[in-house]
């Protein structure tokens, strides 16, 4: 029986949300897109993983499709109405688009990249409308599963030209072989006939966008047949329009053993990547256990990722796959929200000194994870940490960022962060101290914390603890300079008018001379009566008789020092006493000094116009943007105080 009227449609929005073609979840992976695609496609296939003795395999494949198997006709139809909308905004990249799509579409066969699998379960109902039809969702069936987010399913758009996807997928289901098929395009909302559509559309039975199914003819083309061209259970992206970037092949190889050289080498994953097309008589690529190495060095001697020109991605991989060779014993724990964990560590000159943290499946989530970044006067080493037990993958799955290279206690439930930070503290301490036993400084060697000089040196981890430091004291230690903003900015009132300058009462700065009762000066790091001072001590307030007053609050140790950008710096000091006040920077002279009123806050708003709240004896600091360097001047910090708000 005939299922419906198949072909791409794209709902109306109702009077709804329009959408515009950039799309938020493709553009997530514009960046990287080759290896983001690699990533987050085979994640999703050990996720789904049939039978635990067998590796799944997953195979990069370039086809070529009838424009006639895609919907071409409705397609360009919409495509054109698509450019229509474009020019009307006017949007001109996306109108660039539109129309290399609008080509592609007119020129013939449609070239495409099919990712598929083997040996796994293919998608069943929940399964398939997590990834076809739900956005911001994940649905995996097994608890300690990749994903988390339901933003990966994004990231072959970013390698489409036509920025459209075919989802097929075959599963058995009481006994008997199920298929499905269905087409994805995310556009941008255009006009038809019956009005105005949402951006994203699809491809099947049109009522109710549905899939094709048994009751409809599924284009070969579109799926995955064994060699007996029958298809086997598993699933299959084929992407319309590849990106067919240069050295594309390789790209996705170095993803592949970036992320997957644990899988690989644990006999969980084998990759096929196609070299068919190639014109430079590449090898045939299948990666697998027993040639990984090979493979690593390959790419390693001929690097042709955009994501990792130096090979140090590559080459960190080759180290940690040394590690898991059977040759070492690893040490174990079992954490009481983790479960299991097995860390192996190796010792030896020009190692990376990273620690590599793999979830179940195979994946390497991060090697730069908060607290396992700075080991001072260690000997340089590798390590990786495996957490094998299905409930900690999930609390863990629970705590990663959406880009799978960070976890973070502070996405868990408010109830359930206490539990995940003591988990990562528990884990990041125990992988420290099984490190320094290994790795730490030879016993001739000494040891000393000097946290505070990361106030005077550059900082390349400013998040990361020193070694040894005390985490009770964490609220009082001087930060590095390289941490973000730490003050409480507020917009001041417009209303408030602005005092002369020359009507100042208590003066922070370097000056030589003593102020004293009714006057205003610069004072001397002593101060004076009825003066305030700065530089390294503290002035208190007077007044000026005869004129209006602006109360300062003395600050000292104030720093300037150049963070990452243009003129962009991190101003800190210390307050002498609590208060809200707006800030002035001032370049000192030989014998007065001139007010920058250039300078302006990270975000761009000029600095008059905000204030901060300063605690006495904390140290506030600031990122700023100057037209010009300021770090080698002069430079002292004004702070007067805001009564009016």
């Amino acid at each position: 029986m005939a299922g419906g009227v198949v072909g791409w449609h794209f709902p109306p929005t109702g009077g709804g949300k329009e959408d515009g073609y950039n799309d938020s979840g493709v553009a997530t992976f514009s960046g990287t897109p080759l290896y983001s695609l690699a990533r987050e496609t085979i994640q999703n296939s050990l996720d789904a993983r049939k039978l635990e003795g067998e590796p799944v395999e997953v195979d990069f494949e370039l086809i070529e499709v009838k424009p006639e198997d895609i919907g071409k006709t409705e397609l360009v139809r919409v495509v054109r109405s698509s450019i229509r909308r474009a020019q009307e905004l006017p949007d001109h990249d996306a109108e660039r688009a539109l129309r290399k799509a609008l080509d592609i579409l007119n020129s013939g066969p449609i070239h495409c990249l099919r990712v598929s699998d083997l040996n796994t379960t293919g998608l069943r109902a929940k399964n398939w409308q997590a990834l076809v039809k739900m956005q911001g969702f994940s649905q995996k069936d097994d608890a300690g599963a990749g994903g988390s987010h339901g933003i990966g399913k994004y990231s072959p758009f970013a390698v489409s030209a036509l920025r459209t996807v075919f989802y097929w997928t075959c599963y058995e289901e009481d006994g008997k072989s199920v298929e499905k098929l269905q087409g994805k395009a995310v556009l941008m909302s255009h006009d038809t006939t019956n009005g105005r559509t949402q951006g994203t559309g699809f491809y099947g039975v049109k009522d109710e966008c549905k899939a094709l199914s048994d009751a409809e003819p599924i284009p070969d083309s579109l799926r995955r047949l064994n060699t007996d061209r029958v298809p086997s259970p598993g699933t299959a992206l084929v992407i319309a329009g590849f990106s067919e970037e240069s050295n594309w092949q390789q790209r996705i190889a170095s993803s592949v053993i970036e992320n997957y050289f644990y899988a690989i080498a644990n006999k969980a994953l084998k990759v096929l990547v196609d070299p068919s097309t190639n014109t430079t008589n590449l090898p045939d690529i299948q990666i697998n256990a027993a040639n990984l190495s090979k493979w690593l060095e390959w790419l390693e001697d001929g690097i042709a990722s955009d994501d990792d020109e130096d090979g140090s991605a590559l080459k960190r991989a080759k180290a940690y796959r040394e590690l898991v060779d059977g040759s070492i014993v690893p040490a174990e724990k079992q954490d009481v929200e983790l479960g299991h964990c097995k860390l192996y560590v190796r010792v030896g000159e020009g190692l990376p000194s990273r620690v590599a943290l793999v979830r179940r499946t195979g994946m390497l989530v991060t090697d730069q994870q908060t607290n396992l970044l700075r080991f001072p006067l260690h000997q340089e080493f590798a390590a990786i940490c495996i957490f094998e037990d299905p409930s900690g993958n999930e609390l863990l799955r629970r705590m990663e960022n959406p880009q799978h290279d960070k976890f973070e206690y502070n996405r868990l439930p408010e109830e359930e962060r206490s539990k995940g930070k003591q988990a990562l503290k528990r884990i990041t301490s125990w992988i420290r101290d099984e490190i320094r036993k290994q790795a730490g400084p030879k016993e001739a060697s000494q040891t000393t914390v000097l946290s505070e000089l990361a106030a005077y040196l550059p900082d390349l981890h400013p998040d990361e603890p020193f070694d040894g430091a005390d985490d009770s004291d964490e609220g009082t230690k001087e930060r590095g300079f390289g941490e973000r903003i730490t003050m409480n900015l507020k917009p001041i009132r417009k209303s408030a008018p602005a005092l002369p300058k020359g009507d100042e009462d208590d003066a922070d700065g370097t000056g030589s001379d003593r102020g004293s009762s009714g006057g205003g000066g610069a004072s001397t790091s002593n101060g004076g009566s009825g003066s305030g001072g700065a530089g390294e001590g503290e002035g208190d307030s007077g007044s000026r008789s005869g004129g209006a007053v602006r109360k300062r609050l003395a600050v000292s140790a104030v720093r300037v020092l150049p963070v990452e950008g243009e003129n962009r710096y991190c101003l800190s000091f210390r307050p002498h006493r609590s208060g809200r006040c707006r800030l002035e920077v001032e370049e000192a002279g030989d014998s007065s000094t001139d007010t920058l009123e250039d300078v302006r806050t990270a975000d761009g708003e000029p600095l008059a116009n905000v204030s901060v709240a300063l605690m006495a004896g904390e140290r506030a600091s600031l990122e700023i943007l100057s037209p010009s360097p300021i770090h080698d001047r002069a430079i002292r910090v004004v702070a007067v105080e805001v009564t009016d708000e």
